[in-house]
């Protein structure tokens, strides 16, 4: 899992000098994509948010810049996450597959590397 994780860091560093795709202080960008897996980088800056998606796939989370996120979900409902910095999450395909948009909701970025294993 440490060579997986420490494989995953030195792509994002040797990609670090490409420019993340940015949507309203949102950004993101593919480092890997094959039939297996997904692997992007994502950063929001304070107040920014995603657009509403249903996540299709399990996926393992590394946090390269901790924060407090929020998950908006279309009915309405929300769920606070606060990661630090270095933190390894799984995260299952939600079963009810339900849309939602993240938003930062703290005072600096926070910065993800996500792996969608498909």
């Amino acid at each position: 899992m440490k060579k997986l994780v420490c494989f995953f860091v030195w792509v994002f560093l040797l990609n670090a000098g490409n420019a993340l795709a940015d949507h309203h202080g949102f950004k993101q960008k593919v480092l890997i994509e094959n039939e297996r897996v997904k692997v992007f980088v994502v950063s929001w800056a304070p107040g920014a948010e995603t657009p509403s998606v249903a996540r299709e796939f399990d996926r393992i989370v590394y946090v390269v810049k901790g924060g407090t996120i929020q998950r908006n979900y279309d009915d309405g409902s929300t769920t606070r996450y606060t990661y630090k910095t270095g933190d390894v999450v799984y995260a299952d395909q939600p079963a009810d597959k339900q849309k939602y948009a993240i938003k930062n909701i703290g005072k600096s970025n926070v910065v993800l590397q996500v792996t969608y294993l498909k």
